[in-house]
């Protein structure tokens, strides 16, 4: 029995696989013993029309579409940075940045996640979300100057800032104050 043999034995599967798979004549060869060129003029011959493979990134069986889908879910995670998310998913950010670009596109994620380029900036987020420390504070210790804009710009642009944890008193007044000479 030659080739020829193998191919007409597992006709039946062969045909289904054609039909319902959109695997490449080479991996449907080398599952069933023949060459791709042998394949493809089976598939010819029988007149079977192929499906299409699906356009752009598949994300439902994506690990790291999953891994980035789970990161997103945390609390305040529009203030992850794309550093720390390519750490914790094993990536580079360009890799990362391909996918969530996609799964923004799909409304997957939210837009603002992965968005964040400064691991100094998610560090004084941080602290202003867990610990509330006056911004003024949260500037010093992380060696941002522009902390306080940077808030008020996230707002600006609709991201879930909180007010500041930290009430002002009303002894401490502004930082420049205004002196009355009369």
């Amino acid at each position: 029995m030659g080739r020829r043999g193998i191919i007409q034995d597992k006709r039946d599967n062969l045909v289904k696989d054609l039909k319902e798979t959109t695997l490449s004549f080479k991996k449907l060869g080398n599952k069933y013993g023949v060459s791709r060129q042998r394949v493809h003029a089976f598939c010819t011959a029988q007149g079977i029309k192929r499906p299409l493979r699906p356009k752009g990134h598949q994300t439902k069986g994506c690990h790291f579409c999953e891994k980035l889908i789970e990161i997103s879910k945390r609390l305040h995670s529009e203030f992850i940075s794309i550093h720390t998310i390519a750490k914790e998913t094993g990536g580079s950010t360009g890799k990362c940045s391909y996918h969530l670009r996609t799964l923004r596109d799909k409304g997957l994620v939210s837009q603002r996640f992965g968005r964040l380029l400064s691991k100094r900036l998610e560090e004084a987020y941080v602290i202003y979300f867990t610990k509330g420390l006056p911004v003024h504070i949260i500037e010093q210790k992380i060696g941002i100057s522009n902390f306080r804009w940077l808030i008020r710009r996230h707002r600006e642009l609709g991201w879930n800032v909180p007010p500041s944890l930290c009430p002002i008193r009303a002894t401490q007044g502004s930082r420049f104050e205004t002196r009355d000479e009369g």
